[in-house]
């Protein structure tokens, strides 16, 4: 009896190393079958293709993508070749059972972040046959080798030429690949109709593709990568473009979302500085250079080294400060000629640019436990529908500037925060405290240190995550704070009004808080 002719599907929407694989496949005894465009190039290339009528006894005719579902055809994949009654049932039907399958598909999160397509054009993208017989082939891989990533081609080849098989723990591995592949480019789609939720569903997936690896993870023996999510819009922090230094690490990107979103939640110059995840100073002022100035003196020694964001293109100004200090990074929508020349002559510094930050209101905030994940909705308003008055003082102008900067800033602190402010510009904030009292006494003491004299008719303001007790008004009070945003909402609220009153403070409530943890 002679031994059967291994037999190749070869379907592809990547062509890269395409030929090179059909040409390698044919020199080892195989019959190549393909649809398409992929045909086209295989015969451009003058590979033998063989002709689908002779590997198939299905109908005949179909056409275009519904070719491939050609019942036969799935039957060839399926094909359980241990089973010789069934291997005789397929031979006496004259179906020809398949060894290899090679298919991708359109690159589907890239169709849909296309402006200038519909939505009706974008499904005509959405692949009908590719993916059923991708998952076919990968269910059956004890018997069908399933690629879906050219990068395979070659260590599949080299094992066919030196062993004339493929180790089974190796088709396992390539048909779990096929899998996550096939997932994710339906958890794309999925995510594309049906992003805009009432209420969290009961069961959802989450499409992730790689963008880059970091050297480790948080820790030296941690690995890391960043992977972006399907369909994900073009402009968060995977956006991010590093223009100049060693690539960012794993910690950067953590400092980075927090810097990025506070300086382009401030109007006006702006300037955040960030280390380890907790702002260590924010500011705005008319000119960048003055802003930046201002948010890294806030707090020399915890700024130093940390993760600058700006919500203006870098000047020379600007660029001249932050050459005479040490910051790791600097993130800006753009950096000008004379500026980028000045920054990339300092030792160890990174320049990346970003466009405005915008977060979907349906986006997700999704953060790992052991066994499984915390979802929740972003939390994407800072202030909530009114802001009150609650004291029997209104705060004056130059409060209620330093006011809104202090809240938005304590926003990105880890609770519990406070956060102190003198014009526009941090001067003490307490982060990650787990007592809230704590935290207002680390800001006042990091206010005290970094301005020790203050200039009469700029007042001290503060800021908390969490609402306040009358304690922390009468503590807040003696360290010259003269008014004060919360959001309220607590059995406390008329005790610390009382003692607001009866100190002279101005009291705010936001009706929002902003733990974060």
């Amino acid at each position: 009896m002679t031994q059967r002719k291994g037999r190749a599907l070869l379907n592809v929407t990547d062509k890269t190393g395409i030929v090179d694989f059909a040409y390698s496949l044919k020199s080892l005894g195989y019959d190549i079958l393909s649809f398409g465009a992929t045909a086209a190039a295989l015969r451009q290339a003058e590979i033998e293709i063989a002709d689908p009528d002779t590997m198939s006894s299905g109908p005949r005719g179909a056409s275009g993508p519904l070719s491939l579902l050609n019942p036969d055809i799935l039957a060839g994949i399926a094909a359980d070749r241990a089973d010789p009654a069934r291997m005789g049932e397929l031979d006496r039907l004259g179906i020809a059972p398949l060894d290899i399958v090679a298919i991708n598909l359109y690159p589907v999160a890239d169709i849909i972040s296309d402006p200038a397509l519909s939505q009706a054009e974008i499904m005509d993208y959405i692949d009908v046959a590719g993916s059923a017989l991708l998952r076919a082939a990968a269910r059956n891989f004890r018997h069908v080798i399933c690629l879906c990533d050219p990068d395979d081609y070659q260590p599949v080849l080299e094992s066919l030429r030196q062993y004339k098989q493929l180790r089974m723990e190796r088709r396992q591995s390539l048909a779990a690949k096929a899998f996550h592949y096939s997932a994710y480019y339906d958890t794309t789609v999925a995510q594309y109709l049906g992003d805009r939720w009432d209420k969290l569903p009961d069961e959802f997936a989450v499409g992730l593709k790689k963008t880059a690896d970091f050297r480790y993870g948080e820790n030296p023996q941690q690995q890391g990568s960043l992977y972006t999510l399907s369909g994900a819009r073009p402009w968060g922090i995977n956006s991010a473009e590093l223009i100049w230094g060693k690539p960012l690490s794993y910690n950067h990107y953590l400092d980075l979302e927090i810097a990025w979103a506070l300086a382009t939640d401030i109007q006006g110059a702006a300037c955040a500085v960030v280390k380890h995840a907790v702002p260590a100073g924010a500011a705005a002022a008319e000119k960048l250079s003055e802003a930046a100035r201002a948010a890294y003196r806030c707090d020399p020694r915890g700024a130093d080294r940390g993760t600058a964001a700006v919500n203006r293109e870098v000047d020379e100004e600007t660029a001249v400060f932050f050459a005479e200090e040490y910051v790791g990074l600097i993130a800006a929508p753009q950096f000008s000629p004379k500026a980028f020349n000045i920054l990339k002559t300092k030792k160890d510094i990174r320049l990346v640019t970003l466009p405005s930050i915008l977060v979907s209101a349906h986006e997700l905030d999704l953060r790992s436990v052991a066994g499984g994940v915390l979802v929740q909705s972003r939390d994407n308003q800072p202030f909530g529908a009114e802001i009150k008055t609650v004291s029997k003082r209104a705060p004056n102008e130059l409060e209620m500037k330093s006011l809104k900067l202090a809240w938005l800033t304590a926003k990105e602190c880890r609770t519990h925060a406070c956060v102190i402010c003198r014009d526009s510009a941090t001067i003490g904030i307490g982060s990650g405290q787990t007592a809230r009292l704590d935290a207002l006494r680390l800001a006042l003491v990091k206010s005290q240190e970094r301005h020790p004299i203050l200039s009469a008719g700029l007042p001290l303001v503060l800021a908390s995550d969490g609402s306040l007790s009358a304690e922390h008004m009468l503590e807040a009070a003696q360290a010259g704070i003269s008014a004060i945003i919360e959001p309220g909402g607590t059995s406390e609220d008329k005790d610390a009004i009382t003692a607001a009153d009866e100190r002279g403070l101005a009291l705010l409530f936001t009706g929002v808080r902003h733990f974060r943890h």
